[in-house]
């Protein structure tokens, strides 16, 4: 085993506490020791027992742009930086370019930082800014200046490219692939591990834990939507699934699962089958508590307080995140475990 490393993943503006929460249990799904340091603004810092496996974590990250290795920090000023990166032997290979990032306060001129950083290296290493062996980015935050060597750059276009008008079958009101991604990392599912969603929909969930590797179980109480749904996990080369037209309060035909990810109906007549809301959660929190294994994990969306509070009569309520989707609009993601 390597030696400890510092990382400093660059976290998404899309949320407060999803994007540091989702890099730490995909840090745990992939079984990647860390010590948890602390978040400066949009950067989190931690220190990990082993690199390997650092490679899969950018595949399954949705709310992060970057993974950088850690090479020194400096008080938020040029000087101290330039008297810092002078003081310290930065191993570069190759070419080199240095990016700035600024999620600080101050206005600053990134490109004039860029240049008296990147003369302290360019008396030993040639500059290539269009095709760098290394970049080194300069990451500023209010209360501390980061400087580290990119490892991973987050592809989170292809997110872009799963959205619900992309796929073969759709609904209007269909969850972003980004923050679907998302709630199947928080789950900490794992490849090869089986995850259920008992409200499938046009499979959102399903897609993005299929393409981690996930084995994929999902129903609904529509089997016109179920159809759909076999269409879209069809269309993005998803092989091992299982779907089931049938009731939340059937799922046990699945059989024991790893995860559950969902994102439960909101009250709307057309989504309860006319079924009280209260009713069909307490129903629905019951029959995942059957079916989940002890000691995993449910990650869900609701729209209410009221209704976390019935998911904590039958488990353990471990995080949750409000999620402004528009206007007045707010879920609740929760994390709850068995």
């Amino acid at each position: 085993m390597k030696e400890s490393m510092k990382v400093v993943f660059e976290l998404s503006g899309e949320h407060p506490s999803l994007p540091p929460s989702e890099i730490l249990h995909c840090l745990r799904s992939e079984g990647i020791e860390n010590t948890y340091l602390d978040v400066f603004g949009s950067f989190l810092l931690t220190n990990i027992k082993n690199e390997r496996g650092l490679e899969q974590i950018s595949k399954r990250l949705s709310l992060t742009h970057f993974i950088n290795m850690y090479l020194f920090s400096a008080n938020p000023s040029l000087n101290d930086l330039l008297d810092r990166a002078k003081d310290i032997d930065v191993r570069i290979e190759g070419s080199f370019r240095i990016r700035c990032e600024n999620r600080s306060n101050q206005r600053l001129n990134s490109t004039h930082l860029e240049r008296k950083l990147g003369e302290i290296y360019a008396v030993n290493h040639k500059v290539d800014l269009e095709n760098p062996d290394t970049e080194i980015r300069l990451l500023l935050s209010d209360e501390v200046w980061f400087v580290g060597k990119r490892l991973f750059q987050i592809d989170r276009k292809q997110y872009e490219k799963r959205k619900a008008n992309y796929r073969p079958f759709f609904l209007p009101i269909s969850m972003h692939p980004r923050l679907a991604r998302c709630m199947v990392n928080l789950s900490e599912v794992k490849a090869g591990e089986k995850l259920l969603d008992p409200f499938c929909g046009t499979g959102g969930m399903l897609i993005e834990a299929g393409l981690i590797g996930a084995k994929v179980a999902g129903s609904d109480i529509k089997g016109w939507i179920v159809n759909g749904c076999k269409q879209n996990l069809e269309h993005y080369g998803i092989r091992e699934y299982e779907l089931e037209n049938i009731d939340v309060g059937e799922i046990g035909i699945f059989g024991k699962v790893d995860a559950v990810v969902t994102d439960f109906p909101y009250g709307r007549a057309s989504t309860t089958n006319r079924e009280p809301v209260e009713k069909l959660y307490r129903r629905a929190f019951s029959s995942i508590s059957d079916v989940l294994r002890s000691g995993r994990r449910l990650v869900c969306a609701v729209p209410s307080v009221d209704l976390v509070k019935i998911g904590c009569e039958y488990m353990n309520l471990v995080e949750i995140h409000p999620f402004r989707v528009h206007g007045n609009l707010i879920r609740y993601i929760c994390i709850f475990t068995k």
